[in-house]
């Protein structure tokens, strides 16, 4: 098995056992130069068999902060430090942003979407997560990473969630 694809075996029950086998991608790291350090982005496709519900914030905090526990087995950057979940986290919005209401609303929206996954098992919901700053680059060719804490972060710029991977002016 590679870094770049997993091999997943299933099995497919009806009146016989069926061994199904399919390629996973592993989510493509987005490298984009930061003032002081490279960042690393990836798009993630949540899904609920990824996310413990049960330990799940079910609304936004003040500035739309939220947490979602992620099985460290569902993701795909290894955290070998971590005896449980991830704890993905959706940073602060200070109320004198640009724009801080809509911010915060699109911040509560996407919780919404995450959370209506416990009730669609075969749903998705495709995140745009920074994996600074606690990464590790184990190799640069080709780019292996490892996280050194338990924590990921939604991408935010200026105070609002990023849908995207796309390189940011420096501010």
């Amino acid at each position: 098995m590679t870094r770049v694809h997993r091999i997943l075996v299933l099995a497919c029950v009806s009146s016989q056992v069926i061994v199904c086998v399919a390629r996973q991608e592993t989510p493509a790291i987005v490298v984009n130069s930061g003032r002081y350090a490279p960042y690393y982005h990836m798009r993630f496709d949540m899904t609920a068999a990824a996310i413990d519900f049960s330990r799940a914030d079910r609304s936004v905090g003040p500035g739309g902060q939220f947490t979602i526990r992620v099985r460290a087995a569902r993701f795909p950057v290894p955290a070998p430090s971590c005896r449980g979940d991830l704890v993905l986290r959706m940073p602060w919005t200070a109320p004198g942003v640009p724009e801080a209401e809509r911010k915060v609303a699109a911040k509560a929206a996407l919780l919404d979407r995450l959370l209506a996954l416990e009730h669609t098992p075969e749903g998705r919901v495709p995140v745009v997560l920074e994996l600074n700053p606690y990464v590790r680059v184990m190799s640069q060719s080709p780019l292996t990473l490892q996280l050194t804490q338990c924590n990921v972060f939604f991408r935010q710029v200026a105070g609002g969630y990023v849908d995207d991977t796309d390189k940011r002016p420096p501010r």
